[in-house]
């Protein structure tokens, strides 16, 4: 196969992980009747779904594979936080360890392995307000939606008297420079703020409505309250004047609070790792794997993730070319 044969093979099948959809809105169909399919890019993908009714629940995915199952049985948007990021890459706790560079990369891979958007973790944006700014073009550029910027201060996660919340003004200059950064305006700047655990008021939801209030007038686009319980969730949403997003609650809970994103994190890659565990304890005790059919995918979903249809159609089509 010469060269040019090779690269449209290779731009080919690149459209079918995503990665040539980002930046563009294109019409599935080349006659512009009533009835014409518009195909969104990611960015403004993820806009319109914070504008629908209802909550949207969003998976972490910590891999291609898991991002394509997550498309494949219907999810709108995929996450990729940084804790799974520093476990399942780096084998460290999450205490903001994952560079930047680290982050876009493991991010943006799985991202672009998938139609649909991902929400990727970006820590405090980087060490400064300038680090944000260079960093959205670095988001941006990897075909990631949306990143989310948050207010503790290094070392972080490691809980009162250790860990600290920024400065409200400071957070708000991070969020000032990212949304003067971005070059797509549907590139969505998510605000996170731990305040309900760190704050000098632990719980406070005045606080959570103080802090998200000013994220929203510094210019972001949602905002991500960690540590919400349901009771809270109701009075935030109504006090603060962008889309909000809660981590791991149980979504019965909130139906009708005006949560608009719900990210389930963490609770798939540690039962995942929980299983191979087992598995590997079962081969020292056995010397092999015992029920290994019914711990299999159907051969119908492995073939649709790793689109063996599509990849054989193309290899039929463009290395049988004679140019």
């Amino acid at each position: 196969m010469d060269s040019t044969t090779r690269r449209r093979f290779i731009q080919h099948a690149a459209t079918l992980t995503g990665g040539l959809v980002t930046g563009t809105t294109t019409s599935a169909s080349e006659s512009a009747g009533p009835t014409q399919t518009v195909r969104l890019s990611k960015t403004a993908s993820l806009r319109a779904l914070l504008k629908q009714p209802g909550i949207h629940v969003v998976p972490e995915a910590h891999s291609v594979f898991a991002a394509r199952l997550a498309e494949m049985h219907g999810f709108k948007a995929i996450y990729i936080g940084g804790n799974m990021m520093s476990a399942m890459y780096l084998g460290i706790e999450d205490y903001a360890l994952v560079t930047i560079s680290e982050l876009v990369e493991i991010g943006g891979r799985i991202a672009n392995g998938v139609h649909i958007p991902a929400i990727v973790d970006a820590d405090q944006g980087g060490e400064t307000s300038l680090n944000v700014y260079r960093n959205v073009t670095a988001y941006e550029q990897a075909g990631i939606a949306a990143m989310h910027l948050e207010d503790t201060r290094n070392p972080k996660h490691m809980g009162r008297g250790m860990s600290e919340l920024m400065p409200i003004e400071e957070m708000v200059q991070r969020i000032s420079a990212a949304v003067e950064a971005r070059s797509d305006p549907d590139f969505t700047i998510i605000c996170r703020s731990d305040c309900l655990g760190l704050g000098a008021e632990p719980g406070s939801t005045a606080e959570a409505i103080r802090r998200g209030t000013a994220f929203a007038t510094a210019g972001g686009d949602a905002f991500f309250c960690v540590g919400m319980k349901s009771e809270q969730v109701k009075e935030i949403a109504r006090e603060v004047p962008i889309p909000l997003v809660g981590l791991n609650i149980p979504t019965p809970e909130v139906r009708g609070t005006g949560l608009k994103v719900n990210i389930h994190a963490v609770q798939v890659y540690q039962p995942a790792m929980q299983l191979y565990e087992k598995m590997l304890l079962e081969l020292q005790e056995n010397g092999q794997f015992l029920r290994r059919e019914e711990r299999r995918l159907s051969p119908t979903t492995m073939s649709k993730i790793l689109q063996r249809k599509e990849y054989r159609s193309l290899a039929k089509k463009w290395l049988s070319l004679k140019d």
